[in-house]
């Protein structure tokens, strides 16, 4: 049975084969990882004049700095539908003349750490400072490259194999739609840690080490999902009279109130009020009302020793068969089981 280290190098000796002429391959007795690595990423950059419309001409290509490099096969354990089979991370520093990267079955993270540079793909210039994040198709056929005298570090995450992972729909239809997402993480954000972990050496070291960078990978790509997701949201404006409308509910709710006395309230038609009430805020007056009503009652009803009726008379509810009534309708139990059941 051979060992995860022997599969790694038998892997990337066959893609190395497949890849180059064979009287360019590294002799077998060559064991550093970085060496492999810095064959690998060579042999998968195509040449500059490819790239006569967006490589000055004369240009060369040199090779990144490679500070940090790890090879991760375990994230496919963790989510089987995911489609991918290797992981590599690292974080280089790229050089002003750049390096092409292109790969058919392969997509590429870069996140600034510091610097900047520009990440041209498909002719299209996009420019990357300290916290930018790129996530490009590799089949697009990608230049990556400093700004003069800015030196540029990143981190690369790289991802081989078609990524089609289910819990990850808006990611990969994007990725692979457009060629290219575009986010920023700031310090302190949670994407920037994870980073940070996925390229710590004490990650490495630790105990369980393929199962947390699983779980870190999964982590990482959940915050691009989610920060995906919430660009995408549509900004809602909340006029100005449904929000002050919205916040007399919320301060007056032990209160008797009508939806007549809000109408006379605001000088508004009950039936306009309601419906562009639901309309901005997902709920009628009606119902906001008794949600606020019923989340002070829960409240109480864990934190005090008063009795039911007195929790629903100050929550504004004063009929206690009625308060019976909505707190099992909305909470699907009784507020005595409710605060029985209590932590």
């Amino acid at each position: 049975m051979t060992s995860g280290g022997d599969k790694l190098e038998e892997y990337l000796d066959a893609f190395i084969e497949m890849a180059i002429e064979q009287d360019e391959i590294l002799p077998r007795s060559v064991p550093d990882e970085e060496e492999y690595l810095e064959l690998f990423i060579a042999h998968s950059l195509d040449e500059p004049e490819q790239y006569a419309d967006v490589v000055a001409e004369g240009s060369s290509y040199s090779r990144p700095d490679i500070k940090y490099s790890k090879f991760v096969r375990s994230y496919n354990e963790l989510d089987p539908e995911s489609g991918i089979e290797l992981v590599r991370l690292s974080s280089a520093t790229v050089p002003p003349d750049g390096f092409n990267v292109y790969s058919e079955d392969a997509t590429l993270l870069c996140y600034s750490l510091s610097g900047e540079g520009e990440v041209v793909i498909s002719g299209q210039a996009v420019r990357c400072r300290k916290y930018d994040c790129v996530w490009a198709d590799c089949s697009k056929r990608i230049q990556f490259r400093s700004t003069p005298g800015k030196p540029w570090e990143c981190a690369f995450v790289r991802i081989h194999g078609h990524m089609g992972s289910p819990l990850y729909e808006i990611l990969c239809g994007t990725l692979y739609g457009k060629g290219l997402i575009q986010l920023t993480f700031g310090a302190g954000t949670r994407f920037r840690s994870l980073i940070w972990q996925l390229l710590s050496p004490r990650t490495e070291s630790s105990p369980g080490a393929d199962s947390i960078y699983a779980h870190l990978l999964l982590a990482l790509f959940t915050e691009v999902e989610v920060a995906l997701v919430s660009s995408s949201a549509k900004q809602v404006i909340v006029p100005d009279i449904i929000v002050a409308i919205q916040s007399y509910l919320d301060r007056n709710y032990p209160s008797s109130i009508t939806l007549d006395a809000l109408s006379k309230q605001f000088g508004i038609s009950k039936f306009h009020m309601s419906r562009e009430f639901k309309r901005y805020i997902g709920k009628s007056p009606n119902d906001y009302l008794i949600d606020i009503r019923l989340d002070h009652a829960k409240v109480l009803l864990v934190d005090s020793t008063r009795t039911i009726a007195e929790v629903g008379h100050l929550v504004g509810i004063p009929n206690t068969n009625h308060f019976l009534y909505l707190f099992k309708s909305r909470e699907g139990i009784t507020p005595s089981a409710f605060r029985k059941q209590r932590i």
